[in-house]
């Protein structure tokens, strides 16, 4: 955690623009929280450099003006899942929701053993775990903010919505208890593990991935599916669901959970790859991955 007085000065400051922009109808916030967005990115730099350094790595072939046009467009989503998490109406974007393959998570529920959602960092994340959630028991692992009164209320938001919250540190005893109560889990396995995970390939470079996913399936016999949000042109939030992954089979070594993990990253990148502009490109992905585990 950052030190409380900062932290103070930044939630005071984060509380005078949430109830300056409540005043406004949510079309302005999100256009004014995009350009916000575009102009801490693209102008102020706000992890401008880690950003373009993972596309150069992922798109070697292109230019860099083509990777300026996939930046922008990842700011400007940004600041409109921002708006929309912090100030919109959820049941009024229920509305303009699409699914496809939904018959998958539906046939994962039925198996009895509950579900782990694997999900990533695309289009508005934050919306298809609430409406989810409106139909079936759900259940996030999270990691805490460094600012903690900025977590406390970005919390309060999510529990508000009925959405029960996990803190990754100590995940493991409420998954298993939330497993066997059939609740689906979901676990973002988009993000660098570091030491703590093992080595697949992600987006074509060896990334860190962590763990607990495999392992959990593995140990509870428990499906895996894959759910990624992707926002289209016309404003629709369009929730795909891939084919269940089963764990039959996986025992519990390095070698069968890095299969296991690999499988539904590749799930995972395919939407990515699909659209890039959609993704958190700004997260250290690829930091430290020669750290993770390889070997048994």
């Amino acid at each position: 955690m950052r030190k409380p007085l900062q932290s103070r000065i930044e939630y005071i400051s984060f509380l005078i623009l949430y109830y300056g922009l409540k005043l406004f109808p949510l079309c302005i916030i999100k256009f004014l929280a995009a350009e916000l967005m575009v102009f801490g990115g693209m102008i102020l730099g706000v992890r401008r450099k880690i950003a373009v350094n993972n596309l150069k790595m992922v798109y070697p072939e292109k230019t860099q003006k083509e990777i300026n046009v996939i930046l922008k467009k990842m700011y400007r989503e940004l600041g409109k899942t921002a708006a929309e998490t912090y100030f919109a109406n959820f049941n009024k974007l229920y509305e303009k929701v699409e699914l496809e393959g939904w018959e998958h998570l539906e046939k994962a529920i039925q198996m009895g053993k509950g579900v782990i959602l694997a999900s990533c960092h695309t289009g508005n994340w934050e919306l298809a775990g609430r409406y989810i959630n409106t139909r079936y028991k759900l259940s996030v692992i999270y990691k805490k903010l460094r600012n903690r009164y900025f977590n406390d209320f970005t919390y309060s938001l999510r529990e508000n919505d009925g959405l029960i919250m996990i803190e990754k540190k100590i995940a493991l005893r409420t998954v298993l208890k939330l497993l066997k109560e059939k609740y689906i889990v979901t676990i973002m396995i988009d993000q660098n593990a570091r030491k703590d995970g093992v080595l697949v390939d992600f987006l074509g470079h060896p990334a860190s991935t962590y763990v607990g996913m495999a392992k959990i399936a593995i140990k509870n016999g428990t499906p895996i599916v894959s759910a990624i949000a992707i926002r289209q042109p016309n404003g629709v939030h369009k929730f795909f669901f891939e084919p269940i992954v089963s764990p039959k089979g996986y025992k519990n070594n390095l070698d069968d959970i890095r299969e296991l993990t690999e499988i539904v990253s590749k799930q995972i990148e395919k939407y990515i790859l699909k659209y890039p502009s959609q993704w958190f490109w700004v997260h250290r992905r690829w930091r430290g991955s020669k750290k993770a585990r390889k070997t048994n």
